[in-house]
């Protein structure tokens, strides 16, 4: 069976939460890894060259950002500059030089862009994302019930309804859980398996040890996820890939018309990765026309067990009572989609 690494990272301009996914075969990861390190090597020398003041340890006094000081540390170790694509494209923080924004720093920039961009086609990689616009955000906020209220009767009581609630509002869990649903649709489809790797440093991370993914393959969901790690995107070249290809397709799509950059953008989104970027499928179940999940449906049911796992486990709780919180769980599960559908009442005694 075909297997597929798939590779996820964010950009948000004006309010917009975009996470873009490159899938990657299998076979063209090392190959593709080699490239990107190469490409990470040759941007060092010419730096070195022309006497980035990142690399200069007099400087360091002068650095006004956390990443500035954080990538000193790693280029004075022996290390590669990450591709980041926000801050190659501004010419800013780890690449910023003494005439910030001339005309031949900016070039100098953009052509590694550009020979990041070009592998993509080279490779054959597929683009999906998943978008919340503001209004979306505002919506869902103001409209969603309560999940805490909502599943009250089936958690314990040393659960934290804050952190229940600032979970279910995380834009990050949300789209992060909604594209993950797209791209298992893809890859039932294609007939793939496949892997997720995504930038560490969000509560998202919670999906690293989640329960949910496992305990629904039994009712025909994530049949074909194999798992989801979290790595630092500095250490991993493909995620820097998926950084450049979503920021160029963010920005060409939801920056305001008439700004400088969106042309560009547009430009290179066409050249480089115009037969990349495909529609990631809605998950199975009726929606409404802003996208919401109708009640009842499959991708309603997914989402609600979504819900109910971050609750019992990942919103406080003591450890005494895990096992009782597993448990619960598990019994839920059992009665999938039925309990989230609202078609059956389960009795759960309280601790």
């Amino acid at each position: 069976m075909k297997k597929v690494h798939i590779y996820i990272d964010e950009s948000e301009i004006n309010g917009t939460i975009v996470l873009g996914a490159i899938i990657v075969p299998e076979k063209h990861i090392y190959t593709l890894d080699r490239r990107l390190t190469d490409l990470r090597r040759q941007m060092l020398r010419e730096m070195q060259r022309h006497n980035y003041p990142i690399l200069n340890p007099a400087l360091a006094h002068e650095d006004k950002y956390s990443r500035q000081k954080t990538e000193r540390i790693r280029l004075a170790a022996g290390g590669l500059p990450e591709i980041h694509a926000a801050e190659l494209w501004s010419s800013d923080i780890v690449f910023w030089k003494e005439r910030d924004g001339t005309p031949v720093l900016m070039e100098r920039h953009r052509r590694w862009l550009n020979k990041a961009l070009a592998l993509v086609e080279e490779f054959g990689i597929q683009y999906h994302r998943n978008v919340l616009r503001p209004e979306i955000q505002t919506a869902l906020e103001s409209a969603e019930n309560d999940i805490y209220d909502t599943i009250k009767p089936y958690l314990t009581k040393d659960i934290q309804k804050d952190k229940v609630s600032k979970l279910q509002k995380d834009p990050y869990i949300r789209l992060l859980f909604g594209l993950i649903q797209g791209l298992d649709r893809v890859a039932e489809e294609n007939k793939f398996t496949y892997k997720v790797i995504c930038d560490s440093g969000k509560k998202n991370e919670i999906f690293k040890t989640f329960e949910t993914f496992t305990l629904l393959k039994q009712y025909g969901s994530w049949r074909r996820l194999d798992n989801i790690d979290f790595q630092d995107s500095h250490s991993n070249t493909l995620i820097q890939l998926c950084d450049v290809v979503t920021y160029f397709d963010t920005k060409a799509d939801y920056l305001k018309d008439g700004h400088r950059d969106k042309g560009p953008a547009n430009v290179l989104r066409n050249k480089y990765f115009r037969r990349a970027w495909r529609r990631t499928p809605r998950p199975e179940g009726p929606t409404t026309e802003d996208g919401f999940f109708l009640f009842p449906s499959l991708a309603y049911a997914e989402l609600m067990a979504m819900f109910t796992e971050m609750a019992l486990l990942h919103s406080g709780g003591q450890q005494k009572t895990l096992p009782e919180r597993r448990r619960r769980l598990q019994e839920i599960m059992k009665q999938f989609p039925d309990v989230f559908q609202g078609n059956y009442q389960i009795r759960i005694k309280r601790p």
